[in-house]
């Protein structure tokens, strides 16, 4: 019937919208891992700036790829956000394997403040504004995706650090593995999305 349809159609958005989200958080983790194997903390202020800036940028992506399906036909937008879903999660492969992992640690103090914050959450939002706008021209325009987002992240980064202070330090964790598998969630969603 109509209604198990839409309940179907619901739960499918829902789940597409974590997998999503969790493609973009896993970078957290492993940012997480490193900043507890260098005993590094992260403060609460700190916490509620990643966690605004993420979910901001994610809503401002999502709303610009709404605007720009608008621009082309259904099937178009489909084609074109699934495009770009792929693309970035290619693109984060190529970028892993080949370039150094940052430290968003600047001064060295062995804790996250609120400038270094700002930066981080403006780091880790990169890849949410491109899914964002992949998202939003695939047809996603709900705020349940960037607070997925910014919510993943948020406890991805304070897991991670959690768990490598206290025991990640004798677990041999690569930071690259984890960057590779968000990738190809997102290679994952985008070619699902397509079809």
């Amino acid at each position: 019937s109509w209604q198990y349809q839409h309940c179907f159609l619901e739960v499918l958005f829902v789940f597409n919208c974590i997998l999503l989200a969790l493609s973009v958080s896993i970078d957290s983790l492993s940012i997480g891992i490193s900043y507890g194997i260098k005993k590094t903390k992260i403060n609460n202020m700190s916490n509620i700036i990643l966690f605004a800036i993420s979910f901001c940028i994610t809503c401002g992506s999502i709303f610009l790829g709404h605007y720009i399906s608008a621009l082309f036909s259904p099937t178009a937008s489909t084609i074109l956000g699934s495009s770009f879903l792929v693309i970035l999660g290619i693109y984060n492969i190529y970028k892993t394997i080949n370039a150094p992992l940052t430290d968003y640690d600047i001064d060295h103090s062995n804790n996250i403040d609120t400038k270094e914050a700002l930066f981080l959450g403006l780091a880790l939002s990169i890849d949410s504004a491109c899914v964002g706008i992949g998202s939003g021209i695939i047809g996603f325009n709900d705020i349940i995706l960037p607070f997925f987002v910014a919510s993943f992240q948020l406890v991805f980064l304070n897991c991670g650090n959690l768990v490598a202070n206290n025991i990640a330090k004798y677990i041999n964790i690569s930071e690259r593995a984890l960057a590779i598998f968000s990738s190809i969630i997102l290679i994952f969603v985008g070619v699902f999305k397509a079809i």
